[in-house]
């Protein structure tokens, strides 16, 4: 017996309950029109919460990067770069670069960028904000001078 307008033609279907004695009721195999997380059976389980929030997390991020040595631009994209701009200032006149040649430029890049960055981010504070705006990476370029590197 269906009741009219009880049932919505996205409803699933409900399966026939099980017996006790019944092969069905050890059956641990999930009915293949239920979504993903509900056939799991600890379907109760939610997802794995942070202490703090989100911002712990970020935090947990910062600090994990700041205490690394490695690199956080990726070798081979800064490779075609450093070739690009390399083709664009001898014209078209390609050179080989040793990789311990680009190895320290990048080294020295990322080191330019990341203090420009915490200047910037100074003087966004002190401007009494806690985002990083344009205009502050334009101060702290200004402030350096054009012949200042990393001091």
């Amino acid at each position: 017996l269906r009741v009219r307008g009880t049932e919505s033609k996205h409803s699933l279907p409900c399966p026939p309950p099980a017996s006790p004695g019944s092969a069905l009721s050890s059956d641990p195999l999930p009915s293949p029109g239920l979504p993903r997380a509900l056939q799991t059976a600890g379907s109760s389980r939610r997802r794995r919460r942070f202490p703090g929030g989100p911002s712990h997390r970020i935090l947990r991020e910062i600090r994990k990067l700041q205490k690394s040595t490695n690199l956080l631009i990726r070798k081979a994209p800064f490779g075609r770069l450093v070739r690009e701009i390399c083709l664009r200032y001898t014209r078209g006149v390609d050179f080989y670069w040793q990789s311990q040649a680009l190895l320290a430029l990048q080294e020295a890049a990322e080191a330019f960028i990341t203090h420009l960055f915490e200047d910037a981010y100074l003087l966004a504070i002190h401007a009494r904000r806690v985002t990083l705006y344009p205009k502050d990476i334009q101060l702290a370029r200004r402030i350096r001078g054009l012949q200042e590197g990393l001091g």
